[in-house]
């Protein structure tokens, strides 16, 4: 008997991220969802499958996935009767096409809700953010429909050309929704609008349970509050120090008599301790619970923090002390406006800055060398005095 040799392949992971693939359900959920076409020798589920594969063993350009198609067995990894040439890059792309008039989004929902249902994974707490990537070059969108390459304000408040990525995710970090958009969609439109699809996603699971949202402080507005109650949600998010309910809630928190909880650690050993204080308010029409949170670990952060803008701004005035000290004036007038205008420059946090006008007696400037024995002209100048003290 003789064997022949046809490919040899090695075995590696990938056997087990196409099994789990399989066993979730995804190829079978994604034909539904993107019917096949009878004249294409490979599906949508396959690219997918494929890509999934790729991106899990170093990521290949798309013109290169052919060419590393060869290099795994696919027959065992996807299906039979697969060949490596079906997956160039226009066949790839035709197919990428079609999981976009499809609705990526959808597919990708439907996907990730199965991945829950399937696994058991509690659909309770969810995490929400955004993100940005900036692009370079020339980008025209086909219709206004498709994705905007356009300008936005990035992270750290600049402005460039980008486009945005959302997430949301489980306490545990596993997706459950994410969509790519247009690089100038703040966020908080996002949120209301991610906040409706998350609820339709959960409506065709027919899962009619409350569940929490948490974000950032961008979720505080009145569309998402709406959207929150309409979704059969709870919002949990950082309230702006802007608002003024929440300016109210700090300085309530401040007073002597507030009834803060006993201090508490999250950590076993040597963690930060907190102290809570719960108050309620309305927002918008709906009515909020405000919790103001107590670190000692942000206390001693803080109190670093403030101890360097102490000093910077003890700097900062001794500066201005000898600046303004050392100008004179010739009419008191002229000092009474300078002072003035000190005064509404200087807006110290941790001084006490005591300002006035002195009024000096001196001799005449004259050219030349004075007359022996010649008595001498006197002159009134006015300057500033300034007295900076620590503000314990």
């Amino acid at each position: 008997m003789s064997v022949q040799i046809r490919a040899i392949y090695e075995s590696s992971y990938l056997n087990i991220i196409s099994t789990i693939f399989k066993n979730l359900g995804l190829p079978s959920l994604i034909d539904r969802l993107v019917p096949v076409d009878p004249q294409c020798q490979t599906r949508a589920s396959d690219v997918v499958w494929l890509l999934t594969l790729d991106i899990l063993s170093g990521r290949q350009a798309l013109v290169h996935v052919e060419r590393w198609a060869h290099d795994i067995d696919l027959p065992k990894l996807i299906r039979p009767g697969l060949s490596p040439s079906w997956f160039n890059d226009d066949a790839i792309a035709r197919h990428l096409d079609r999981l976009y008039d499809a609705n990526i989004h959808a597919v990708l929902s439907a996907c990730l809700v199965q991945i829950y249902k399937k696994e058991g994974i509690p659909l309770r707490v969810f995490h929400a953010d955004t993100t940005d990537v900036s692009v370079y070059g020339t980008y025209e969108s086909a219709s206004p429909d498709a994705l905007q390459i356009t300008h936005g304000y990035n992270r750290h408040h600049r402005w460039q050309k980008q486009i945005g990525f959302g997430l949301i995710g489980n306490e545990d970090g596993i997706p459950f929704y994410g969509d790519v958009h247009d690089g100038n969609l703040p966020d908080k439109t996002w949120n209301p609008e991610v906040l409706s699809r998350v609820q339709k996603q959960l409506k065709q699971a027919k899962i009619e349970d409350e569940w929490i949202y948490v974000a950032d402080s961008a979720a505080m507005t009145k569309d998402t509050l709406a959207q929150t109650k309409a979704a059969n949600a709870f919002l949990i998010t950082r309230g702006p120090s802007s608002l003024r309910i929440v300016k109210t809630a700090l300085a309530k928190a401040d007073a002597q008599d507030t009834p803060w909880s006993d201090p508490f650690s999250l950590a076993e050993k040597n963690g930060a301790t907190y102290r809570v204080w719960e108050t309620t308010s309305t927002y918008e029409g709906h009515s909020v619970r405000l919790i103001v949170v107590e670190s000692s670990a942000l206390d001693q952060r803080k109190g670093k923090m403030l101890e360097k803008e102490r000093n910077q701004e003890e700097e900062f005035l001794r500066q201005e002390q000898t600046r303004w000290e050392s100008r004179l004036f010739s009419c008191r007038e002229d000092a009474e406006q300078a002072l003035a205008s000190l005064k509404a420059s200087l807006r110290p946090r941790f001084h006490r800055v005591e300002a006035s006008v002195e009024a000096m007696v001196r001799p005449k400037k004259r050219r030349g060398r004075p007359k022996k024995g010649a008595e001498l002209d006197m002159e009134t100048v006015y300057a500033l005095r300034l007295n900076v003290e620590f503000d314990q």
